[in-house]
C-alpha cells in the first residue's frame, strides 16, 4: 500500500476520533476508528506502522483534548506525543504478530486485547496515569457496564471495529458493531431512590473560593432540608481547621442547616507550600466527622500529598466515600471504597472555567462510568461544572450547565448492592495485560532465537 493511501486513511480515522466524544458525543462513529487504522499498518513495516500510529495519536487526541492547550500551553504538545506513543506501541504490536498467524478471528481477538491491555495500563498503571478518551468510554454507562466496566467496553468495541478488515471476519464484526449499537441506543433505565433509606442532598457550584459566598447559595436551599451538603474541590483553598473563626462558620451553619457538610479544603502536614492533603472534610454541628485525602493528585500541579486511605465516612446519614475529583477518573478509587462499604458517593470537584466547557463535558462522562460500575449514587459539587446527580445506571438525573454558577438538589438512594464489576468484572483488562506480556516475551524470545539464526556459522564455516 502507498504512503499516501496509508496517510490519509490514518488521517481520516484520527479526525473522526474527537466527534466521538463530548461535546459531540456521536458515538457510533468510533465503529470507523479502528479498521482503518489497522489496514494501514498491517501490511507494512513496523517501523512505518509505529510512526502512522503515532500521527494517529496526535492528530485525535490533540483535536479532542485541545483544551489542554488551556492549561499548559505549548507543554500540551508533549502530552499528546506521549498519549499518542501508546497507540504507535498499539500498531507496532500488531504488525507484527498478526504476521504470525493467518487465522483472521485470531487477529480480531488479538487487536482488542493488546489494545485494552494497553489503554488499561496508560490509564491506571503509568506513571502519567490519563484515563482520558478511551473507545469503552464513547458509550456512556451501558448494559456492559456494570459487568466488565469501561475497559471491557474499550474491547468489544475494537473486536468489532477490527473484524472489518479481514473479509473471513466482517460477518463476526457486523453482530458486534449491532452489539456496540444497542448497548449505546437501549440503556438501562432510571432509577428512583427508594423512601427507605433515601436522602436528600445539595450540591454547591461556584468557583468564588470565598467563606461567605458558600454559605450564602447554601442558605439558599434552607427550605429543601437537605441532609447533606457537598461543596467543591478547593471551595476553602487553606486549611480550614486552623482558622477558628472560619470552622465556627461551617459548625454554625451545619447547625443551621440541620445537615452533614463535605467541604473541599486543605490539610497541612508541615510548613512549606506542598507539605498538605487535597482534602474532603466531613463535618456536622458538632464538628469532624471525618476526612479524605485525595489519592490521585493531578499531574504537574500543586495538587498536595496522595493520600492512601480509600476508608468511607460512617455517619447517621449511611457510610459514603467522598472520592476527590481527579480520583473518579479512575476505576480503582471507588471501586475499593465500595469494597470498604460505601453505600453512595459525595464528590468535590474542580474543572477551572479557563478549561473550557468542553473539558468539563468530558469529565462529567467520567462520574457516569464510575457510577454505573460500582452500582452507586453519585452527588458531584464541580467548582464551574458539571455539577450532577447519578443514579446507579449512570444516568443523570440533574445537571448544572458549565460556567454557571447555582445550586440543586435531589433526594438519592443508598446501596449494598455487589455489581459483577465489583466482584470479578474489574479482573478483565488485568487479563488482557497478563496476555499481552506473554505475547512480548514470546515476541521478544523469537526476534532473539532469529537473529541467533542467522549469525550462526554455517557447518563448513571456520571460526577465528
Amino acid at each position: 500500500m502507498k504512503l499516501s493511501v496509508q496517510l490519509t486513511l490514518v488521517v481520516l480515522s484520527a479526525a473522526v476520533l474527537p466527534l466521538c466524544f463530548p461535546p459531540f458525543g456521536w458515538w457510533p462513529l468510533v465503529l470507523l476508528v479502528f479498521s482503518p487504522l489497522l489496514i494501514a499498518t498491517t501490511n507494512t513495516t513496523p517501523r512505518r506502522a509505529f510512526y502512522l500510529g503515532m500521527i494517529h495519536g496526535i492528530i485525535g487526541y490533540g483535536a479532542t483534548l485541545y483544551w489542554l492547550f488551556n492549561i499548559f500551553a505549548a507543554a500540551a504538545i508533549v502530552l499528546f506525543i506521549v498519549i499518542a506513543s501508546f497507540t504507535a506501541l498499539f500498531c507496532l504490536l500488531f504488525n507484527y504478530f498478526a504476521k504470525h498467524t493467518n487465522s483472521a478471528a485470531l487477529k480480531l481477538i488479538l487487536a482488542a486485547t493488546l489494545w485494552t491491555a494497553l489503554e488499561f495500563y496508560r490509564s491506571e498503571l503509568f506513571f502519567l496515569r490519563f484515563p482520558w478518551i478511551t473507545p469503552g468510554s464513547t458509550l456512556g454507562p451501558t448494559y456492559l457496564s456494570p459487568i466488565v466496566g469501561v475497559y471491557g467496553t474499550s474491547f468489544l468495541v475494537v473486536a468489532a471495529s477490527a473484524g472489518f478488515v479481514h473479509r473471513r471476519t466482517v460477518p463476526l464484526a457486523v453482530f458486534l458493531s449491532i452489539c456496540v449499537l444497542s448497548l449505546g441506543l437501549t440503556r438501562p433505565g432510571m432509577v428512583e431512590p427508594d423512601k427507605e433509606g433515601s436522602i436528600t442532598v445539595t450540591v454547591v457550584q461556584s468557583e468564588a473560593s470565598l467563606l461567605q459566598s458558600y454559605v450564602a447559595l447554601t442558605k439558599t436551599v434552607r427550605g429543601e432540608s437537605p441532609d447533606l451538603i457537598v461543596w467543591p474541590e478547593y471551595a476553602l483553598p487553606y486549611d480550614v481547621r486552623k482558622n477558628l473563626d472560619d470552622f465556627a462558620t461551617l459548625t454554625n451553619l451545619c447547625a443551621e442547616m440541620d445537615a452533614v457538610l463535605v467541604v473541599g479544603t486543605q490539610t497541612a502536614t508541615g510548613p512549606g507550600d506542598r507539605d498538605w492533603h487535597n482534602t474532603a472534610l466531613i463535618l456536622d454541628k458538632r464538628g469532624v466527622l471525618g476526612e479524605y485525602y485525595k489519592s490521585r493528585p493531578v499531574h504537574f500541579f500543586n495538587d498536595g500529598i496522595p493520600g492512601r486511605s480509600f476508608q468511607p465516612i460512617q455517619t447517621g446519614l449511611g457510610t459514603f466515600g467522598t472520592p476527590i475529583c481527579f480520583d473518579c477518573d479512575y476505576s480503582e478509587v471507588a471501586r475499593k471504597m465500595v469494597e470498604l462499604g460505601a453505600e453512595y458517593f459525595a464528590v468535590p470537584s474542580f474543572d477551572a472555567e479557563s478549561w473550557s466547557a468542553t473539558q468539563h463535558l468530558q469529565h462529567a462522562l467520567l462520574f457516569r462510568l464510575r457510577a454505573a460500575e460500582t452500582g452507586r449514587w453519585f452527588a458531584c459539587a464541580a467548582s464551574s461544572g458539571v455539577s450532577q446527580f447519578i443514579d446507579p445506571h449512570g444516568n443523570v438525573h440533574k445537571s448544572l450547565p458549565p460556567m454557571k454558577t447555582g445550586v440543586l438538589t435531589q433526594r438519592i438512594g443508598r446501596s449494598a448492592h455487589t455489581t459483577f464489576f465489583l466482584r470479578a468484572g474489574w479482573l478483565f483488562p488485568w487479563l488482557t495485560l497478563a496476555c499481552s506480556a506473554i505475547l512480548l516475551v514470546y515476541g521478544t524470545i523469537r526476534i532473539i532465537a532469529l537473529r541467533r539464526r542467522k549469525i550462526q556459522p554455517s557447518s563448513g564455516q571456520r571460526l577465528n
